[in-house]
């Protein structure tokens, strides 16, 4: 698989790269016009993808500056190591303390987080293509490609149909730009949402309309997604998703989302034998590889506000658990985190403070499940490409928590999660 992927890769980047050269020389210099980059006031804001989702956030053909039909490039290299400090654990079930300890410094070290590789091309005002890979993620080749799709722009930036593996039209963690997010990590809500199936990637349609003549003071999206409807449940509406979007002055941005799952699925699996997929108390003891998914909905509410060097971003989060068989009892959770940050400029030194603070409660019908999560940072940047970022996150969780992501296979008593403090250190190169 390695071998062929890295073919692949080489293929496609030497071609991309020979576009891009023969477009830039295509393209006449324009020696007297001013840079306005480098002055907040008269910076242009980039061109955005009607489909928000992209780790760049920005427009694949026409940010790039390439001629109608050229094949674009961009690569996003996430480096880092990680620490994490936590009290040995005191749970008396044998070798539940041990698992415990290894869960709680799960992916400490050295660690390649991304490797992005952005391909795109609009031959056509009216079609364009996307299609993004993370190299980062070899060892699972079914988390290799994260989004491939087709946009076809019957009135462009007004009515537009997006189809293939895109984001779900749900929470601003996965949909603002990941190479703009000022801290190493997005937190366990966003983890616990990616699990459940409510955001992240997935296959499907979607729908964006922008009714007023101003496009950004309402754009609606609409969608419908596999979920967890496949083989013998499949369904064109396994996940339905919504969002509105408002931006009525400069600056500030208003949000809120939903995401159905109108169907429960039960996948009794009578083929499958891996041994790690075995329930602990299998509801039919023929079938102890059964998986079941629960119908569900989830709900969420965001507030973003950028002008000159200030940041304020706030979401809030209500929704379903529908991981019949990790939830150990919960029926629901919510949400809500908060995040500030402010670009600092004195003469040739650039960096960015950053705080956030989360809360979550993935079990509100029982007295456990709270994790309360606060993060400080700073980020140093480097020739408008590279990036430095130091970050520290105190989790305190209550006690009695089960983990967000139990390893399999999964055990009748859950594993405890546990208070930590976890320091990183980031290098960011952005192409």
């Amino acid at each position: 698989m390695r071998p062929i992927v890295s073919s692949i890769f080489a293929g496609v980047l030497f071609a991309s790269l020979s576009s891009q050269v023969l477009a830039q020389d295509a393209i006449e210099p324009s020696p007297d016009k001013p840079d306005k980059s480098d002055n907040p006031e008269h910076a242009e804001e980039p061109p955005r993808d009607s489909f928000t989702g992209d780790p760049f956030g920005d427009d694949v053909a026409r940010a790039q500056g390439a001629n109608a039909g050229v094949l674009s490039l961009r690569v996003l290299l996430q480096a880092r190591y990680r620490q994490t400090f936590a009290k040995p654990s005191q749970n008396s079930r044998p070798g539940y303390a041990l698992r415990e300890d290894v869960l709680v410094r799960d992916g400490d070290g050295f660690d390649l987080q991304r490797l992005f590789l952005r391909l795109g091309a609009e031959p056509l005002p009216e079609l364009s293509f996307k299609a993004i890979l993370d190299f980062a993620k070899l060892r699972n080749p079914e988390n290799v490609l994260k989004q491939a799709y087709a946009t076809v722009r019957a009135v462009p930036k007004r009515v537009e149909v997006a189809i293939g593996i895109l984001k779900l039209p749900f929470s601003t963690m996965e949909l603002d730009p990941i190479a703009r997010y000022e801290l190493s990590e997005l937190g366990a809500t966003d983890d616990l949402l990616k699990s459940l199936g409510f955001a992240g990637r997935d296959v499907g349609a979607e729908l964006m309309v922008a009714p007023f003549a101003k496009p950004k003071l309402l754009r609606i999206s609409l969608g419908a997604f596999g979920g967890h409807a496949k083989d013998e449940h499949a369904s064109p509406l396994g996940a339905v998703g919504a969002r509105l979007e408002s931006k009525p002055v400069k600056g500030l941005r208003l949000g809120v989302d939903a995401v159905g799952m109108p169907s429960s699925q039960d996948y009794k699996r009578p083929f499958d034998t891996s041994g790690k997929d075995v329930l602990p108390n299998p509801p039919d003891p023929l079938y102890p590889r059964e998986q079941r998914w629960a119908a569900g909905k989830a709900y969420s509410a965001d507030v973003s506000f950028e002008r000159r060097h200030l940041t304020l971003r706030a979401e809030g989060v209500l929704g379903d658990r529908v991981d019949v068989a990790e939830r150990y009892g919960a029926r629901s959770f919510w949400a809500a985190w908060a995040l500030a940050a402010y670009d600092v400029h004195v003469g040739w030194l650039r960096f960015t403070p950053v705080v956030r603070a989360e809360w979550l409660d993935s079990d509100r019908e029982h007295d456990v499940g709270q994790r309360r999560e606060l993060s400080g940072g700073v980020s140093v940047p480097y020739e408008k490409k590279v990036r430095f970022l130091f970050d520290v996150r105190r989790t305190s969780i209550q006690k009695g928590t089960p983990v967000l992501d139990s390893p399999e296979p999964l055990p009748a008593v859950p594993y405890f999660d546990r208070s930590r403090t976890r320091l990183t250190a980031q290098f960011q190169l952005e192409l």
